[in-house]
């Protein structure tokens, strides 16, 4: 070989390097932007029952978006989708979440062991019944809905009891949502869908603020939940099992008041407490499983643990809720199935007598 076709070649060799190199970046590159970004990603999922930029909004994280199932008939408003966020990078949160229409009876939120910690979750401040946390939330649809807007179970639409209340729902079964991502997504989704349905739709457009609970605190076991001379019965406390130890409170909401007790002991039991003057509510709440008694004096109707009380400026809903941990609690400190329902309707009773000046209602004494 010539010394002029050596010295061609060797100008040759950084061209060619130079062109693998920048293919190799544009290989890492589209790599990334398709799998840890959403760059050109899908602008609705589900026959368009969900808005691509809500989904991103609300999963947050890093990573693709992409439908995994979805349960859709075009000539109803019900429906049920999932739809998930991947990333094939380090550093990626895998995110799973599923909305569905949904049809609940009474104070849901309050009464269900599907709803925990109520106090924990941030309420719509306004426009419209909701609330959200990082792992679940939910929208109440207008009443002109309730009867209109069902579940799905299986290829079937169902409603729940004889007074339904509708709802859009999200459950996180994977990950974290953002919780202004999650309430602007269940939001746009409940207006579409009492649109579908033809029943009102959700007042306002924007996303409601929301009001977070306060941080985690001692409590005070003669003032709980922030409320003088709130305390629990003697046999609601055993000791060692379920003493007063942390609560948390969110008063942010001038709807909705919430406390989450958590209790010290080897069962980690908490009891929590609502009150909430939405109407969505304080209407619904007679009408769902319990049996409410009428009150003397037409002061409003109870149970053991919920009431609906005729107060000063409107009707006020009132609630208390055991978790199983706290029933585990009192059964290992040998309380009796009687002993428990006296237990649970005397901490109710306390409750009751310490909230209701707040909220300017009568004192009554549960049936």
């Amino acid at each position: 070989m010539s010394s002029t076709q050596t010295s061609r070649t060797r100008r040759k060799k950084p061209v060619w390097i130079a062109v693998g190199v920048l293919v190799a970046v544009a290989t890492v590159t589209s790599s990334y932007l398709w799998w840890n970004t959403d760059v050109l990603g899908s602008g609705s999922f589900c026959d368009g029952r969900l808005e691509g930029g809500d989904v991103r909004s609300a999963l947050d994280s890093t990573g693709r978006v992409s439908q995994v199932r979805a349960q859709v008939d075009s000539s109803r408003a019900e429906f049920a989708c999932t739809v998930e966020r991947t990333s094939r990078f380090a550093g990626g949160e895998g995110q799973r979440i599923t909305v569905k229409t949904h049809s609940e009876e009474g104070a849901f939120p309050f009464t269900t062991a599907v709803w925990k910690k109520p106090a924990s979750r941030s309420y719509f401040k306004d426009r419209m019944t909701g609330a959200v946390s990082s792992t679940r939330g939910y929208v109440v649809l207008p009443e002109s809905c309730w009867d209109k807007v069902g579940g799905i179970q299986g290829s079937r639409v169902v409603f729940s009891g004889e007074a339904p209340v509708a709802t859009v729902e999200a459950v996180v079964e994977k990950g974290s949502a953002d919780r202004a991502g999650l309430a602007r997504l269940l939001t746009h989704s409940a207006r579409q869908v009492a649109e579908k349905a033809g029943c009102a739709a959700p007042a306002g457009t924007d996303v409601p603020a929301l009001a977070a609970p306060d941080s985690t605190r001692a409590t005070d076991a003669r003032n709980a939940c922030g409320l003088p001379g709130f305390s629990l019965p003697e046999e609601a406390v055993p000791a060692g099992r379920a003493e007063p130890d942390r609560e948390v409170v969110n008063n942010a909401s001038a709807h909705t008041w919430a406390c989450d007790m958590h209790l010290a002991g080897p069962d980690k039991a908490h009891l929590s407490f609502a009150v909430t003057t939405d109407r969505s509510f304080v209407e619904a709440a007679p009408k769902g499983i319990e049996t409410f008694q009428t009150l003397p004096g037409g002061k409003g109707a109870a149970t053991t643990d919920e009431a609906v009380l005729k107060c000063k400026d409107n009707n006020v809903y009132f609630t208390v809720r055991s978790s199983f941990e706290y029933d585990r609690a009192l059964k290992g400190a040998d309380v009796t199935p009687t002993a428990y329902v006296r237990v649970l309707k005397g901490t109710f009773q306390n409750f009751l007598d310490a909230a209701a000046d707040t909220y300017s209602c009568p004192r009554v004494d549960l049936p």
